[in-house]
């Protein structure tokens, strides 16, 4: 809860800067997830007048927030947003406009290439929340890119830093940003950071003096160790604390140098981007998978030192001086299973629950943990519970519950109106748990309802958040962010019905995985893909349409069309499209109105919602795609080009439908009763252990049972046994029995829920597990009883074969071989399950790049995806290699899909399926034309694309005019080839060029520009030169080094020009090397500005930067305090024009805008390492031109 207390933890005494409904870190310091510092009603927020008050959309389509927004309110001014892109830009947009007040890049992020781990795409900079302490209005966040703020590096010039921004200027505070690599951990200095092979992904947090960010891996990649740091606050005095989660004895030993091994230890902390719970001096963390198991399978207690923190509950204490010690922890009696299938704990952070709620006689705070084993463990926060402390050896926790799936992100709460918890499996309803206590008094949650809708079919759904308006119960609100169905808002208290009832919001698209909203005052904001949305009231609409719609009840197989109606409230100029945010709701641009709209002008356009490919029968290969009867909800947004100012440009209306199934359908839950352990001669082996379940008719018609049976969980194609009824109730086997139970014949009404009590009782030791089916005339279901027993599913793994065939063999490799560039490959795995229980994908890191990569990385072999006994579940992973040019050297790239499952190894089923790097590697060749080498490959191999327009290149037409008519490449580079030339080329289509040196070796263009398209006169399938002048160049590699010539002309610190000189078996070469230097004379532009840089840019002028959020100059840019217009140029040789801002920054680009010139005084701010230079100012961009 952020209460008082909470908020004055980050501030010395007496200091409050900031506005109490204000957001300056991910939720609150306790990670409840309870907030009631912010005018939210929920009577307002389901009303008209709450909509979309303004949305920005970033310029780069690859941009993306994965750190959660902040709003700050300096000493009484405008309410701002500040986000942290994982591009590494900053930004503060005013948060009642959206209006952008200024920004920052803090250097070039880390690329995703480098490790070709596909959980975060493209680029990855700012992952985790950032926090700003109010006494200083400086905001703190960690950033990865490379060292010395390059663009590239790979993984072992990765690098983290942590900033600390001054607001509202964005510049740096005295004394950062701090370099967190090269420092070792205090309890083992064998373990040292390294920034390449680590994400910091957790919110921060802040407590005595220091920031604290926590560490994982990268899809488990590489040889990294999770780590919590701690930086001070007082400038220059850096990083304080470092504590590893896996340190010796216990760790991997002896610990390895080699960055690609993944022998460090892992046990990652990544919580699904979750912060870390604080709580005084504490800190709580939640490990992930980890290496060498010091406990082993011997109890131990949570006081007594762990040196392998891998899937625990870690309690830290936080020195005044900001130094970590390890004070408590707990870790699941079956961490190893757990390991070994990739069901981590720490895919969830922990959630410490208010106390003034939360709390009985005998424990005083609660915390709560859920994980990707889809169990959540209500914990005693001042006694975790070690490792086996329990009965019979299992968790000495206060309750586990199951929740029937997976979770990421972790879980909410409100401690209102008695207070309860909220958590969101994978593909399931979030649900709602009531706190109680027994008959004893121990507390006790108990299920007490659900969303009417599931959740995404896959990782990324957030965390649950609740508000209140001023603390009043009743007002409760649930929000959880949906990466389908968008920003979603519910009652937070449960119907009569059982239902969490939802709350109308303005649609959103899907929104960035893992996020949780942020709010303001009567303002909520998230962010979808490189969009941020507020939210608000009032909203300026451009058009007034019937929202929502609703289809009503549809059944399963059908289509049903509706009429969408649509009034303009203002000049629209036109209507440029729908989109829905899910497949399965359809609309058409073609029914849209074509024209422009004048003022009250109206239309209608029609909507389908198409089931027919959806099936709600609960087959045996279960998967996320199915659909259970009840109520489904989608986002269609009309995109318009509006001809008034101030208007949104997307109007959302919300859809929403009844999926039906005519007959009855039989639905049971929990899929998994867990009754823990019984330990003999105790008070439980007289009673047993309880457990209950419900049995519910969700269909149309009145549902009839025709059969009931149990067969043993191990083996789900075992015999099957039926039902014994006594006067006691029914007994199944095992051990396990039920009080009140419906027998074959019985009926359930259409709707009809029945709660069913259990029991568990066995005097023979060991495990226990059954699979208890009930059949009807509504289809069957079962659910699964264990008594800490289970025989686990069974996986195979293979890869498709040309002969359309599979390959078992192991280590799994995907082999593609030669492909022919321009060509389309793609190849298959396949998971299959032959083992006797349901199997559970828990880890899938597919391959990502843009020639080699998988087809569906969020559509197929999912993490938390299900196959069924017998069923199979594949992934496409495709080559779409590159159109290049002739004879161009092979290109081999190698990925790997990461896989686990929580089944056996089918090669050895006594052994878990284990994490498989799935090798995928491909040789992308060009045809190989013209005179061939002893190895078949092309003596003339492509140089690249020349412009030809400033004096020849190469010196001798060869050919005649008879052979232009058949002019080839082939036939060029036989031509000279025979004339002794080392150098060929082609022109116009029909011209062949000779030569030995390169004239002008500056005049290459890149591939990627495409001049080279002229079509051969001889051959129309090959290019000759292009428009414009441009010539086509290859060279015999006999006789000219290529790789020592594109290395010359790419140099960023000097121009170069190459002679390369012939000879009949060698290369031999003469450089001549010119050093970059700029002159004194002032431009006539600007007398303070060199006339000329580097001897060949020109000054062109001050221009105006970021007008409407767009950069001037947009292809590259850098920013460093060693900025000069010198180091500028070199940074920008490859193109036209590059420009200088704010003293410090770098942007280059092939286009500027020449309407965008500025007074010259604007550009007034001096480079930031030399004083006699001027480089732009704030929003003004110092142009040059002619590079």
């Amino acid at each position: 809860m952020w209460g008082t207390l909470g908020a004055l933890a980050l501030l010395p005494a007496l200091v409050r800067s900031y506005a109490s409904t204000d957001s300056i870190m991910d939720a609150d310091l306790a990670q409840s997830g309870y907030l009631s510092n912010h005018p939210m009603d929920p009577n307002v927020v389901g009303g008209s007048s709450f909509g979309i008050l303004w949305k920005q959309q970033m310029t780069d389509s690859k941009e993306q927030w994965f750190a959660k927004p902040l709003v700050y309110t300096q000493n009484g001014g405008s309410e701002m947003l500040i986000t942290a892109s994982n591009e590494n830009n900053v930004r503060i947009h005013d948060a009642k406009t959206g209006t952008l007040i200024t920004s920052r890049t803090l250097h070039p992020p880390f690329l995703q290439s480098d490790i070709g781990c596909n959980d975060v795409p493209d680029y990855i900079g700012v992952m985790g929340t950032p926090i700003i302490d109010p006494a200083t209005d400086i905001i703190y966040m960690f950033a990865k890119g490379y060292k010395n703020g390059a663009a590239s590096g790979g993984v072992a010039n990765g690098e983290y830093k942590l900033h600390a921004l001054q607001l509202p200027a964005l510049t740096d505070a005295p004394g950062f940003p701090v370099i967190i690599d090269g420092h070792r951990a205090d309890n083992d200095p064998a373990k040292y950071f390294i920034g390449g092979t680590i994400m910091q992904r957790p919110a921060l947090t802040s407590l005595n003096g220091v920031i604290v960010g926590a560490f994982g891996g990268h899809c488990d990649l590489f040889n990294f160790t999770g780590m919590i740091v701690s930086v001070s606050k007082t400038p220059n005095v850096g990083v304080v604390s470092i504590y590893a989660m896996e340190q010796a004895p216990g760790a991997p030993s002896p610990n390895p140098t080699d960055i690609t091994s993944e022998k460090g230890g892992k046990a990652g902390i990544w919580q699904s981007g979750m912060g870390l719970a604080t709580d005084g001096n504490r800190i709580f963390v939640t490990t992930g998978n980890g290496q060498g198991h010091a406990n082993g399978d011997v109890p131990a207690s949570g006081r007594l030192p762990l040196t392998t923190l891998d899937e625990c509950i870690a309690n830290f204490a936080v020195s005044s001086t900001g130094v970590f010690s390890l004070t408590d922890y707990f870790e699941p009696y079956d961490y190893v299973q757990m390991d070994a299938q990739d069901k981590d704990l720490g895919s969830s952070g922990t959630a410490l629950l208010d106390a003034t709620t939360f709390r009985t006689s005998t424990i005083n705070r609660m915390a709560v943990t859920v994980g990707k084993n889809g169990k959540v463990y209500i914990t005693n926060a001042d006694n975790l519970g070690g490792f086996k402390q329990g009965s019979g050896g299992t968790d000495n926790i206060i309750q586990t519950i199951t929740a029937g799936n997976s979770v990421f992100g972790g879980a909410g709460s409100y401690p209102l109106e008695g207070g309860y918890i909220y958590f969101t499996p994978v593909g399931l309803p979030t649900y709602a748990y009531k706190f109680g206590t027994d008959s004893s008094g121990a507390p006790f949650f108990t299920l007490a309802g659900k969303t009417a809708t599931n959740s995404a079919g896959r990782a990324g759904v957030g965390q649950p958040t609740v508000t209140s308006y001023n603390g009043i119960a009743g007002t409760g609100i649930l929000w959880v962010t949906d990466v389908n169905s968008g920003l979603l808002a519910f009652k937070a208290v449960p119907n009569s019905a059982g239902v969490l009832e939802a709350i109308t919001l303005p649609a959103t698209p899907g929104i960035n995985k893992y996020q949780r909203p942020v709010f303001g005052s009567g303002k909520v904001f998230v962010t979808a893909s490189n969009k941020i949305y507020c939210l608000g009231y009032p909203v300026n609409l451009p058009l007034n349409c019937t929202t929502p719609v609703d289809f009503g009840s549809v059944q399963t197989g059908d289509t049903k069309t509706a009429t969408i109606s649509c009034k303009a409230n203002i000049a629209i100029t036109k209507v440029k499209g729908c989109v829905t945010s899910d497949a399965l709701f359809q609309c058409s641009n073609s029914s849209l109105p074509q024209g422009a709209l004048a003022a009250g002008a109206t239309f209608t356009f029609p909507v389908t919602w198409n089931l027919t490919e959806k099936s709600i029968e609960d087959a045996e290969g279960t998967s996320y795609a199915k659909v259970l009867p009840g109520v489904e909800s989608g986002v269609l947004s009309l995109i318009t080009t509006n001809g008034v100012t101030g208007y949104t440009d997307t109007t959302p209306l919300s859809l929403t439908g009844t999926v039906v199934s005519a007959d009855p359908y039989l639905w049971m839950n929990p899929s998994e009763v867990d009754f823990g352990g019984l330990v003999l001669g105790s008070d439980d082996a007289a009673a047993g252990l309880t457990g209950s379940a419900s049995i519910a008719n969700i269909g149309s018609r009145a549902l009839t049972f025709t059969g009931m049976a149990w067969q043993l969980g191990t083996d789900t194609t075992g015999e099957w046994h039926n039902l014994t009824f006594t006067d006691e109730g029914a007994v199944f086997g095992l051990g396990f029995t039920s009080s009140s139970f419906p027998k074959p014949g019985s009926q359930l009404a259409a709707g009809e829920t029945i709660a069913v009590p259990l029991l568990f009782n066995s005097t023979t030791i060991g495990t226990y597990s059954l699979n208890l089916m009930l059949w009807s005339d509504g289809g069957q279901d079962s659910i699964l009883l264990a008594a800490s027993v289970g025989n686990p599913p069974i996986a195979t793994i293979a890869v498709s074969t040309l002969e359309g065939g599979w390959d078992y063999s192991e280590p799994t490799h995907m082999a593609f071989g030669n492909v022919l560039a321009g060509q389309t490959v793609i190849k298959k795995i396949q998971i299959c399950n032959v083992g006797g229980s349901v199997l559970t994908i828990t880890k899938s890191k597919p391959p990502s790049s843009a020639q080699l990569t998988a087809v569906s990385p969020y559509g197929e072999l999912l993490e938390g995806q299900k196959i069924d006994v017998g069923a199979c579940a594949n992934g496409s992973v495709a080559v779409y290699a590159a159109p290049i040019q002739l004879n161009h050297p092979s290109q081999y790239i190698s990925l790997v899909w990461v896989l686990n499952t929580d089944g056996l190894s089918n090669l050895d089923r006594s052994q878990p399926f284990g994490v498989h790097e799935v090798q995928t590697d491909v040789t992308i060749v060009s045809a190989q034309i013209g005179p061939l080498l002893a190895n078949g490959t092309a003596r003339y191999q492509w140089v690249g694309c020349f412009a030809d327009t400033n004096g020849r290149n190469l010196q001798t037409q060869i050919n005649t005019a008879a052979q232009q008519t058949t002019n080839s490449n082939d036939q060029c580079q036989t031509l000279c080839m025979n004339a002794g030339y080392a150098i060929a080329g082609t022109e116009y289509s029909k011209e062949c060029w000779c030569g030995n040196a390169i004239k002008q070796p500056s005049s290459l263009t890149p591939d990627s520009a495409n001049h080279c398209t002229f079509s051969c006169t001889g051959n129309n399938t090959q290019s000759c030169g292009g428009d414009g002048g441009y010539l086509s160049m290859y060279a015999d590699i006999t006789k000219f080094d290529i790789a020592a010539f594109l290395a010359g002309t790419s140099s960023s610190t000097t121009k170069t020009t190459t002679t390369m000189l012939a000879t009949g078996t060698a290369t031999g070469s003469t450089t001549t090397t010119t050093a970059a230097t700029s002159t004194s004379t002032g431009s006539p532009l600007n007398p303070n500005e060199p006339a000329v840089v580097n001897g060949q840019w020109n000054y062109i002028g001050c221009y105006k930067d970021n007008v409407n959020n767009v950069r001037s100059l947009s292809t590259k840019n850098t920013a460093a305090d060693t900025m000069t217009l010198e180091s500028c140029a070199t940074y920008c040789s490859a193109y036209n024009f590059f420009g200088t801002e704010y003293g410090r920054e770098c942007y280059c680009g092939y286009t500027l805008d020449t309407t965008l010139r500025a007074t010259e005084s604007d550009c007034s701010t001096k480079c930031a390492a030399n004083s006699a230079e001027l480089c732009g100012a704030g929003s003004r961009l110092a142009g040059t031109g002619g590079g």
